[in-house]
Parts: C-alpha cells; sequence; structure tokens
C-alpha cells in the first residue's frame, strides 16, 4: 500500500514537472510603431529600443479627493512603463490621442481600491510625488489591468537582473582576457598614435554607462527628490548630463537619457508647484522663500518658466496684501497704505529678481512688461477711492501726489513708471477736473444771485489778516492792497469767495499738471471765469443795480486786472507756453466797459 503511495505521489510530481516545463503560449508582441498613428508627441517613446506594448485601454481618471471624474484617458501599458494619453476632441476620421504622462514601472506601485460607494472598478498609481486614480468599465477589466501590470513589473525585474549578470561575467571575461595587453607598441610614438586612433564608440562607452553611479541615477535622483533635497538633485542631473554628453548614440544611451529625462520632468514639476499659488500655501516671507525653486529651475535650464512662476507668485503675493488693507478714515490714509504696499512690493520683487536672475539678462524684459501689469491692476484700485465721482480736487491732488512720490521710489532698482503710471491716470483726472469744473460754475450762480453788492466787512482786523493770509496761501500777494479802514475789502463778497474756489481750483490743477492736460485746463479756467464774468456783466448792466453799478464795475476791472493776469502768470510758470486762449476773454472787459457806458453810468 505504501509503495503504491509512493509511486503515485511520484507519478503526480512527473506530472507537475512536465505541466511547468511546458512552456505557456505567450501572447504575440505588438509593435510600438502602431502608436506612431494614434498617440501625437509620442516620437521619443518609440525611440526606445526593444520596447513593446503589453496592454492597453480606455480608463477614466477620478479626483484623489472627490472622486469625482477629471477627464477620460487611454492607457499604453508598455513592457517597461505606463504612457497615459488622452483623447483629441473636434477630430474627424478615426480617433487620436495626445500623449500626456509617461510612469516608469521600477518608481510605480499599483494599489487596488475597494468598491465603496460610488467608486467602483478602481485601481491607484503610486509614483512620487504624485498619485493617481483611474476606474474601469467593469471588474474584468480591472482586473486584467492589475494582472498585466503585475506580470510587466515581473517580466522587467527578471530582464534587468539577468542583463546585470550577463555584463558582470562579460567584464570578467573580457579582464581575463585581453589582447591588448600582450600587444606591445614598438615604439612610444607608436603607443601615442594608437591611443589617439582608439575609437570612442569603443568600450569608454560601455564602461562609462556601466559605472555604479550612472547605473543607479534613476533610483538615486528618485530618493533625492522624495527627502526635497532640490540642490544635490539638480547637481546629480547636471553631473549626469556632462557625463553623458561625451558617450556615443547608441540605444543604451537614448534609454539612460529617456529614464533620466524622466527624472528631470518630476524633478521640474516638483519645483513648480513649490511657486505655484494655493490656498493652503503661505505667501508671507517675501521674494527671498521662493529663491530656492527658482535657483534650481534655473540650473535646470528652465529659467523662462522660473521666470514666469516667479513672476505669477509675486503677483498673487500683491493681491493678497492689497486685499487685507481696510478703507477707513481720509481717502488719503488709505491711499498712502495702497501706495506703500504695493510699491515696496514691486521694489522687492525687483531687487529679488535681479538677484536671482543676474545670468539671465533675456528675463529683465519680463519683469518690465510684469511690473506694468501690475500697475494697470494698482491704478483701478486706485481709481475706486481717490478718482471716484464727487471726490474733490483737492483730494485727488493730494492722493495723485501721493502715488507719484511712491512711484518714483522706483528708481532704486532702475525701474521708471512715472510716465505710464501718469498716462493711467490720465482719463481719470480729466473727468476730476470737468466735475469740479462744473461745480464750481454752480456754485458761482448760486453766490451771485444772493449779492448785494457792497464792500465786504470783515468786522475786525484780525479777520482780514486771517483772509490776507489765506490769499497769501493760495498764491495772491498784493491782496493786502484791498483792505482799507482795518477791515473793510473794497471788493464785493462774492467775487472775494470766488477768487479763492479759483485759485483753489488752479493750484489743485496744477498739481495734477500733465502736459496732455493742457488743453482741459485752459478750457476749464476760461469756462468758470466766462460764466463769472457773465453773471457780473448782468449785474452791472441790471436796471435794480443801477446804484451799485460803479461798485460792480470796479469788481468787474478787480478781475481783469488783478486775478486774471495772476491766473495766466501762474498757468504759463507751469507749462511753459504762452497763453492765447485767454485773449479773447480779455477782449470782453472793454466789451462791458462800453455797455456800461452806453447805460450812462461812467464818464
Amino acid at each position: 500500500m505504501g509503495q503504491m503511495l509512493e509511486m503515485s505521489v511520484a507519478g503526480k510530481e512527473d506530472n507537475d514537472r512536465e505541466k511547468e516545463a511546458t512552456p505557456q503560449p505567450e501572447e504575440p508582441k505588438r509593435s510600438i510603431a502602431s502608436m506612431l498613428d494614434r498617440v501625437e508627441g509620442c516620437s521619443r517613446i518609440t525611440e526606445i529600443p526593444g520596447r513593446y506594448i503589453v496592454h492597453d485601454g480606455d480608463l477614466v481618471e477620478l479626483d484623489t479627493d472627490s472622486f469625482s471624474e477629471v477627464q477620460h484617458v487611454h492607457a499604453y501599458l508598455l513592457n517597461d512603463c505606463l504612457v497615459i494619453t488622452t483623447p483629441v476632441v473636434n477630430r474627424r476620421g478615426p480617433v487620436r490621442y495626445k500623449y500626456q504622462a509617461l510612469y516608469e514601472l521600477d518608481s510605480l506601485a499599483v494599489v487596488n481600491v475597494r468598491d465603496v460607494g460610488p467608486v467602483k472598478n478602481a485601481f491607484k498609481l503610486l509614483m512620487f510625488p504624485d498619485q493617481r486614480i483611474y476606474r474601469a468599465d467593469e471588474s474584468k477589466t480591472k482586473n486584467r489591468w492589475l494582472k498585466k501590470m503585475d506580470q510587466a513589473k515581473k517580466a522587467k525585474q527578471a530582464h534587468d537582473k539577468k542583463k546585470k549578470e550577463l555584463e558582470a561575467q562579460k567584464s570578467i571575461e573580457s579582464d581575463a582576457y585581453n589582447p591588448s595587453l600582450f600587444k606591445k607598441p614598438r615604439s612610444l610614438f607608436e603607443a601615442f598614435a594608437e591611443s589617439e586612433d582608439t575609437s570612442p564608440f569603443g568600450s569608454s562607452e560601455h564602461n562609462i554607462l556601466e559605472e555604479e553611479w550612472i547605473m543607479e541615477l534613476p533610483e538615486d535622483l528618485d530618493m533625492l527628490i522624495a527627502q526635497r533635497n532640490f540642490e544635490d538633485a539638480a547637481d546629480l542631473v547636471l553631473k549626469a548630463n556632462e557625463t553623458l554628453s561625451s558617450v556615443p548614440q547608441s540605444p543604451a544611451l537614448k534609454e539612460m537619457r529617456a529614464r533620466v529625462d524622466h527624472r528631470v520632468k518630476q524633478l521640474t514639476d516638483v519645483l513648480t508647484r513649490e511657486l505655484q499659488v494655493s490656498p493652503d500655501r503661505s505667501l508671507r516671507g517675501g521674494p527671498q522663500v521662493t529663491r530656492r525653486a527658482v535657483t534650481q529651475l534655473i540650473r535646470l535650464g528652465r529659467a523662462t518658466q522660473a521666470c514666469d512662476l516667479f513672476l505669477k507668485n509675486r503677483s498673487a503675493a500683491i493681491k493678497q496684501s492689497l486685499r487685507q488693507l481696510r478703507i477707513e478714515g481720509a481717502t488719503s490714509i488709505y491711499i498712502t497704505k495702497l501706495c506703500s504696499v504695493f510699491f515696496n512690493h514691486i521694489i522687492e520683487t525687483g531687487k529679488e529678481f535681479r538677484t536671482t536672475f543676474a545670468e539671465n539678462q533675456g528675463c529683465f524684459s519680463a519683469f518690465v512688461v510684469w511690473s506694468k501689469g501690475e500697475l494697470n491692476g494698482f491704478i483701478l484700485n486706485f481709481s475706486r477711492q481717490a478718482l471716484a465721482k464727487k471726490t474733490t480736487l483737492s483730494t485727488v491732488a493730494e492722493c495723485v501726489g501721493i502715488a507719484r512720490s511712491y512711484c518714483e521710489r522706483l528708481s532704486t532698482i532702475g525701474l521708471d513708471l512715472l510716465f505710464a503710471m501718469n498716462g493711467l491716470l490720465l482719463k481719470g483726472i480729466r473727468e476730476s477736473i470737468q466735475f469740479n469744473k462744473d461745480q464750481l460754475i454752480e456754485a458761482s450762480r448760486h453766490r451771485n444771485a444772493e449779492e448785494r453788492w457792497y464792500p465786504l466787512n470783515q468786522k475786525n482786523p484780525h479777520a482780514a489778516n486771517n483772509l490776507t493770509q489765506e490769499m497769501r496761501n493760495l498764491g495772491f500777494e498784493n491782496f493786502h492792497t484791498l483792505v482799507y479802514d482795518t477791515c473793510f475789502i473794497s471788493i464785493a463778497g462774492t467775487t472775494v469767495a470766488f477768487t479763492k474756489v479759483l485759485l483753489s481750483f488752479l493750484n489743485d490743477s496744477l498739481r495734477l499738471y500733465l502736459p496732455d492736460l493742457y488743453p482741459d485746463l485752459t478750457v476749464a479756467l476760461k469756462e468758470v471765469i466766462d460764466s463769472h464774468v457773465n453773471l457780473v456783466e448782468g449785474a452791472v448792466i441790471a436796471e435794480r443795480y443801477e446804484e451799485e453799478r460803479a461798485f460792480i464795475m470796479k469788481n468787474i476791472d478787480y478781475i481783469f486786472k488783478n486775478l486774471l493776469p495772476l491766473v495766466e502768470k501762474k498757468l504759463k510758470d507751469k507749462s511753459g507756453r504762452s497763453l492765447k486762449e485767454f485773449a479773447l476773454l480779455r477782449r470782453r472787459h472793454k466789451d462791458i466797459m462800453h455797455k456800461v457806458q452806453n447805460l450812462g453810468a461812467l464818464c
């Protein structure tokens, strides 16, 4: 019985061995060349010799947090990597795809995702520093993907192990018998010539690619990126590029370069995320906090990308700082805070930019363009407060003066945006001058309607002195000549009030002055003076003011002989232009005198 049992067990083992020894039918290898016809941007993938397609199919990418659909993809599992593509929309004919990403099987972990709630038939791909979740259309399809990826990873590991063993054995055999060791050159000159004629495509290529640090380069880069040791990772990449540049073109070199390029892309993506703005990332600390990521991107040859990300990061920081300002108190107080925050940010950014991109002079034009773009945003915030409708011209002049003084500080970094800022403010200043001019004309009408036309009585010398000082502050130095009997002014109260508001309007306008504003300013002044003259002219020829006609005429003389020349002088001193616009206005003085003489009021 025991002998029969032994024979039975032995027979079973023999059958199992025969079954294992019988080769399983392999699926036919699909040529990777077929991807060229269907996938855009995959030419570099197909250049690596020995690659073939193991499996492919449609999947749906899910968001790793909400598990909502992100996009439809078509995945290609190759014998050494996984390629993700996306469909090209709005295209007629056969379905085509666009290359999106490549993940090497060496650095890829596949995890099954249990069916929970809305998530069904899904699996997760882990590859530092990212992770992706993909969903298959049915459970059978998911299991097939998991099985194929597991088989591909194992097959690659076995292939790599066998390749290393063959290389080690080949190295031992080449060392055991090397004909060059027995070849003795006839002379020193011949030996030197022989060494010069040695082909670089020989063993030197294999020696470099078989060096231990080169073979472990992809894994070392993965480790450094995982540890966020960006400086050492960039050093290793630069060293590898320098070393591989001396190796002649070969399939082995292409494969190694593809693996290194993939790690460089991973490193670049991580550095890019360091500079990207997100709600959970603090922007405090100034532009210096971005220096580490920017510097490594520049070293990797991504200076343009680093410049773009750096400036976008600073834009977000400016917006965040401006958003935290509170509108309270006087308008000028808020404008001072606004200008301080904005222009200090620009200065800090300029200093950091000059330090970080010192070797990339071509990027400085991008900084200038960025600064002008940020200035546009600043002017929008500025105009909402300082140039709002019904804002007095004195407030506008004060706020614009604050902005100009802060803008001039940009000269410390070699930047001049004053001309650009004035151009952006021009429209708002024009509207403000026009609005305040209309208010001035309307107020003058109301005052003249109530005027009784007698000399202004200040009632005491102190008040008269205060009025004289106020006029002196407005630029009317000779106003004291109009004072008599210590407290009387030889012109009417409406004329005194008009003088004050006109000179205030003129002084505020001159604080805002730009050459482009000259026509607007002269027209506004002419309309204001002309409107007041019309009112006084109407009074001087009115019958109800027949007794006061001589005094009213004295006010008219004051306007044309004292006030108008003062306005012309101040405007000419600021603009440096000879004024021809007021010539027609001066003629009105003679016309009014002629009308009054015809009434018989003047001798």
